[in-house]
C-alpha cells in the first residue's frame, strides 16, 4: 500500500466553511490553518451554540479517502458524537457515525475495515490508562461515495454540557482514479515536496538500499559463552541496540526500530507514536537519544573485543550522532512544517555576531567621521608636546565616544520601535472611544438598541449578539454589505 496523503495540508489548497457562530480566534479556517499557532487553537463554537455544528471540507480534486482521523476535545471542553458525510452526485450521504465518546478517548480514527491494522497498539494504551485513539470503520456503502469525493462533511452531533468543538482534522487519502494522470501525479510530487522537501529520503533510500540507517551489529564467535546484559538488548527486536533510545513510554529500543515502526504508521496515514502506547510524539512527548547507555555498550564491546568477530572503533561518527539526536525534533511536526534542528542555537549566535561585528564597524567609521572629518587625526601626536594638543584630544575622543553612544542608541530605538510596532500588530485591536462618529449612532445597525457587542469590520456597523445570528445565515448586513464569519470581531466600549 503506497503512502497517504493529507489532503487538509494547507499546500493542497483545501477549503472549509460552517455555518455556526464561532467565538473570536477559533473559526473554522483554523482546521487548515499554514500558521501553527493558529492551527494549535482549533474550532470552537460560540457559548450559546448548540448542536448539531456542520463544518464542511473541499478539495480542489477529486479524493480516494482511506482514513479520517478527528480530535473531538479543546481543554476542558469536549464533544461526543460525530457523523461523517460524502457528496456523490450532488447528494449528501452519510458514510460513519460514533456516539458517547469516553473520557479517556484523545482522537477518533474512521477508516475501512479491510484496511485495518490488527497489531494496533490500543490496548496497551488503555491498559497503561493513557488516552488512546477509538476505532470506528466506515459503511459497507461508503466506498461508492468515498472513492471519488470533493466534499466532506463533518457534524459535530452532541457534546458534554460544553459549546461544539474540534481539535483538529486529518483527512488521508489518494488521488481518485477518475483522475488524469498527470493529475494524479501532479499531486503526489506536491505531497512529496511537502513531506520530503530536501530530498533526502530518496537519496538515503538510493545509497543505502534499505529503508532504515545501517546497523552494523557485531556478532559473536562461535565458541563465545559470553552474555549480553539485558539493559543492552531492544525492548521489541531482543538484539543488541546501537542507538539506543528512551520512548515517552519509558521503553528503550534502538533507532533503527522507531524508523521502521514510524514508516508502518505513515503507510496507514498516521503520524510517528511510540509503539508501546500509540500516543504521537511531541514537543514534550518524544524520544531521547541515551548517550550514557550508548557510551555503556561501547565499553562493553571493547572491554570483550575478544568474543565478537568484529568490533569496530566507534559505532556512530559524530554527523550520525547528531542527526539521529536531532530526527524527532522534526519528526513531531505536520507535513510541509520545518521544524528547529540541532545547532539552531549556535545559528542564532553566530547571526548575533555577525550583526554585533557589523553594528560595531558602523558606529567606528561614523565616529571617525565626525571626529576627524574623515582625515587620520594628527592631534593625537602633538599632544604628546602641548597641554592644548592634550586638550584638543581630549576633546576629540570625548565628541568621538559622544558620537558612537549617539549612533548605537539611535539604532537600539530604532530596532526597539520595529519590535514594539510588530508586537502591536499581533495585540488584539480593541475599538477606542470616539471612533464612532456623530453620523453613525453608537447602536445596533439591525435592532438600534444600545447593547452592541460585535463589529462587522467589512461596513464598520455595530451589532448585538441576537441580530448578529439572524444576519450570519445570510452573511449580508442591513446595509447590503456581505461579509464572513472572520469578518466578525468583538466591540468593546470604553468608558470615557
Amino acid at each position: 500500500m503506497s503512502s497517504l496523503i493529507n489532503f487538509l495540508n494547507p499546500k493542497l489548497k483545501p477549503s472549509v466553511e460552517s455555518d455556526a457562530v464561532c467565538e473570536d480566534g477559533y473559526t473554522a479556517a483554523n482546521l487548515i490553518a499554514d500558521d501553527a499557532e493558529q492551527l494549535e487553537r482549533g474550532f470552537m463554537c460560540f457559548a450559546v451554540c448548540k448542536p448539531p455544528v456542520e463544518v464542511v471540507f473541499d478539495f480542489p480534486k477529486a479524493v480516494d479517502m482511506k482514513v479520517i482521523k478527528l480530535w473531538p476535545s479543546c481543554g476542558a471542553l469536549r464533544s461526543t458524537a460525530f457523523e461523517l458525510h460524502g457528496r456523490h452526485d450532488g447528494i449528501w450521504e452519510r458514510v460513519a457515525f460514533v456516539r458517547d465518546l469516553g473520557v479517556g478517548v484523545d482522537s477518533v480514527t474512521f477508516c475501512y475495515q479491510s484496511d485495518y491494522n490488527s497489531r494496533s497498539s490500543s490496548n496497551s494504551a488503555t491498559a497503561s490508562g493513557q488516552p488512546q485513539s477509538e476505532k470506528v470503520f466506515f459503511f459497507k456503502s461508503a466506498h461508492k461515495i468515498l472513492s471519488s469525493t470533493n466534499s466532506v462533511k463533518v457534524v459535530i452531533r452532541a457534546t458534554e454540557r460544553c459549546p461544539p468543538v474540534l481539535r483538529k482534522v486529518q483527512m488521508w487519502g489518494l488521488p481518485a482514479r477518475s483522475l488524469d494522470k498527470a493529475d494524479r501525479e501532479l499531486v503526489k510530487t506536491i505531497w512529496s515536496e511537502i513531506s520530503d522537501p530536501y530530498g533526502q529520503r530518496d537519496a538515503v533510500q538510493a545509497n543505502q538500499g534499505q529503508r532504515s540507517p545501517p546497523r552494523h551489529v557485531p556478532e559473536l564467535r562461535e565458541l563465545s559463552t559470553l552474555t549480553i546484559p539485558e539493559e543492552f538488548l531492544d525492548s521489541i527486536t531482543w538484539e543488541l541496540m546501537i542507538f539506543p533510545t528512551v520512548l515517552p513510554s519509558g521503553k528503550v529500543v534502538d533507532q533503527s526500530t522507531i524508523d521502521k515502526h514510524s514508516e508502518e504508521e505513515a503507510k496507514w496515514g498516521r503520524q510517528p507514536s511510540d509503539p508501546f502506547t500509540g500516543l504521537e510524539y511531541t514537543a514534550q512527548r518524544k524520544a531521547i537519544l541515551n548517550l550514557a547507555l550508548k557510551a555503556r555498550i561501547e565499553k562493553f564491546l571493547m572491554e570483550h573485543s575478544e568474543h565478537f568477530k568484529a568490533v569496530p572503533r566507534s559505532l556512530g561518527s559524530s554527523r550520525l550522532r547528531r542527526r539521529h539526536a536531532s530526527q524527532f525534533a522534526s519528526s513531531t511536526c505536520l507535513p510541509g512544517q520545518i521544524s528547529p534542528a540541532a545547532g539552531t542555537y549556535s545559528a542564532l549566535s553566530n547571526a548575533y555576531k555577525q550583526q554585533q561585528r557589523k553594528s560595531r564597524a558602523t558606529a567606528t567609521a561614523t565616529s571617525s567621521t565626525a571626529g576627524f572629518g574623515g582625515h587620520s587625526p594628527p592631534a593625537a601626536k602633538r599632544a604628546r608636546h602641548s597641554h592644548h594638543g592634550t586638550a584638543c584630544a581630549t576633546v576629540t575622543a570625548s565628541s568621538a565616544s559622544t558620537s558612537t553612544t549617539t549612533s548605537t542608541s539611535a539604532t537600539s530605538s530604532s530596532t526597539i520601535d520595529q519590535a514594539i510596532q510588530q508586537a502591536l500588530q499581533k495585540i488584539t485591536r480593541f475599538s477606542q472611544v470616539g471612533t464612532v462618529t456623530n453620523s453613525t449612532p453608537a447602536c445596533c445597525i439591525n435592532c438600534r438598541s444600545g447593547q452592541f457587542s460585535y463589529e462587522i469590520r467589512t461596513c464598520r456597523h455595530l451589532v448585538c449578539r441576537e441580530c448578529l445570528v439572524l444576519l450570519s445565515q445570510t452573511q449580508v448586513c442591513v446595509c447590503k454589505a456581505s461579509f464572513r464569519g472572520a469578518d466578525v470581531e468583538r466591540y468593546h466600549k470604553l468608558d470615557p
